[in-house]
């Protein structure tokens, strides 16, 4: 469900745009301030389609959907799933409860800086289950999650998900059964609060996609899935 005041804030930037087009800008202002402004390509586009009173109504949505993401918490699933896909595509993402349950069928493998993978992530909620369960056991200690999608929302969704989580890993916007790679955002959290903690992400570039090919279906291959254990 989402909470009432970010949805009061995205129903007036949806007004004049569309939910779809400002769930998708919204993202960009999200990797914008997560990345501490390395992605700012995206968010000048942005910027200069936007009236500075809507921009500053991003700000505020991005410091609501922080607050209630804290402790693995998907909003922008829920939002996604309501307001944009509709289930268009069969994006319907795993219930909590479910992808709460297939973590604790992990039992004890989950162990920080250990990895998982999750090769159609949608929100990246299976994800953030898997971390939850290992922070849970372990004092707190984070797991490094691989991702990977096909739509390009549902990527950068992941992205923000585990940055606003504290949680280090490697999302590619590719197709997993053709290999065919498009982009990959690289976390990297280095130290520190998360209020101070700068965060770095690193968009790889095409020249790049062919060595990304063969590590990410290694992991595929060798890696813990949530999707399908490796026996």
């Amino acid at each position: 469900m989402i909470p009432k005041e970010i949805m009061k804030l995205y129903e007036k930037l949806a007004f004049s745009r569309g939910y779809e087009e400002a769930f998708r800008d919204f993202l960009d202002v999200c990797l914008y301030y997560l990345s501490v402004g390395m992605l700012a390509e995206d968010y000048r586009r942005v910027e200069k389609r936007y009236k500075p009173y809507e921009m500053e109504l991003f700000v505020q949505m991005f410091y609501r959907v922080s607050e209630y993401s804290e402790g693995f918490c998907d909003v922008l699933g829920d939002m996604f799933m309501e307001c944009v896909s509709h289930g268009n595509n069969g994006q319907f993402f795993t219930p909590i409860h479910v992808a709460d349950l297939m973590a604790c069928m992990g039992g004890n493998r989950l162990k920080p800086k250990q990895s998982v993978c999750d090769s159609c992530c949608g929100s990246g909620r299976m994800l953030l289950s898997a971390v939850k369960k290992c922070a849970e056991e372990n004092d707190g200690g984070r797991l490094f999650c691989y991702g990977s999608d096909i739509d390009l929302i549902c990527v950068k969704m992941t992205v923000v998900n585990l940055m606003m989580n504290s949680v280090p890993g490697e999302v590619a916007w590719m197709n997993t059964l053709t290999m065919q790679h498009w982009r990959s955002y690289h976390i990297d959290l280095q130290l520190m609060k998360w209020k101070s903690r700068r965060m770095v992400i690193i968009s790889l570039s095409d020249n790049e996609a062919l060595r990304l090919r063969f590590s990410f279906h290694q992991r595929l291959e060798e890696g813990f899935s949530l999707t399908q254990t490796h026996q």
